[in-house]
């Protein structure tokens, strides 16, 4: 099973701080929750083992903070001088993951991605996992998987991510759910 740290680093190798993509330590975070709320309701287990607590910006993997505390509200970027070199970080970050969770994390990234780290704090505190953690509880993978399965079904995938119609309709034709 991949851990935190795997997933982390798909993110980070997947972003492109050239295209104005640029990821904190905060939005890291928010990424890794909502990676594990939807593997757990798409593919029925957790990405990784690591829990998150519900902490006042949002939720929180522990481990993962100590390792990116130090960057404050910096980016945590992975600069490639080049096109190649970019290609082969994500082909060496994809290792860990089976097909169906890279699609998972692709998906993920394409929804959440674009949110600033403050956006994102602010939908998670939406979150029923979070608020039933609040403060700095663990948050349950069972409540995680029953909110992030509702979040599928009908048309709550469309209103939660910025894609048109069309896209979303792909994505939820891919994932199996329909967005009726």
């Amino acid at each position: 099973m991949p851990d935190v740290f795997h997933v982390a680093n798909y993110f980070l190798a997947r972003n492109d701080p050239a295209e104005g993509d640029r990821i904190t330590a905060l939005k890291l975070q928010k990424l890794v929750y909502y990676a594990q709320g939807y593997s757990l309701a798409l593919l029925g287990r957790p990405l990784f083992d690591s829990p998150i607590h519900a902490w006042e910006l949002g939720p929180v993997c522990i481990p993962l903070y100590r390792k990116f505390k130090n960057f404050g509200r910096k980016p945590v970027d992975r600069l490639y001088k080049t096109a190649a070199e970019a290609a082969k970080a994500l082909r060496v970050a994809q290792r860990p993951f089976t097909q169906e969770q890279i699609n998972l994390l692709e998906d993920v990234f394409a929804c959440y991605s674009g949110y600033t780290a403050m956006h994102l704090v602010n939908m998670a505190h939406k979150t029923t996992p979070w608020k039933k953690a609040f403060p700095d509880e663990e948050i349950a993978t069972k409540s995680m998987k029953s909110f992030f399965s509702d979040q599928l079904n009908g048309a709550a995938i469309e209103r939660k991510i910025r894609l048109s119609r069309k896209e979303a309709d792909k994505i939820a034709t891919r994932l199996g759910v329909s967005l009726q």
